[in-house]
């Protein structure tokens, strides 16, 4: 599992962070809206996500992170259409959810 950390590196230190926030705050405040959907019909599965290795088995937590869980769809696991991804949402929120 990767973890990322942001640093100022690079940036001029004359910037400050009066000027650092100016130019962050437009890509904080970034809003994307969606144009519409497919519906259900076309729905699919992506693959990736965080590693199920990194994750305990029981709960989800992340073995390196205490107190951190990852569920769903952004957990490395896919399943068939018809419900099966629904099924693993739930489930392993129920499972992250128990532990806590």
């Amino acid at each position: 599992m990767l973890f990322y950390r942001v640093t100022l590196a690079g940036c001029p230190a004359s910037f400050g962070r009066p000027r650092l926030e100016t130019i962050v705050r437009p890509l904080k405040d970034w809003r994307i809206q969606p144009s519409g959907t497919l519906g259900y019909a076309k729905a699919e599965v992506t693959l990736g996500g965080v590693d199920t290795g990194a994750l305990s088995q029981q709960t989800l937590e992340v073995r390196a992170v205490p107190g951190l869980y990852f569920i769903g769809e952004v957990v490395d696991v896919t399943g068939w259409l018809g419900g099966y991804n629904f099924q693993w949402a739930w489930a392993s929120a129920h499972a992250a959810g128990s532990a806590v």
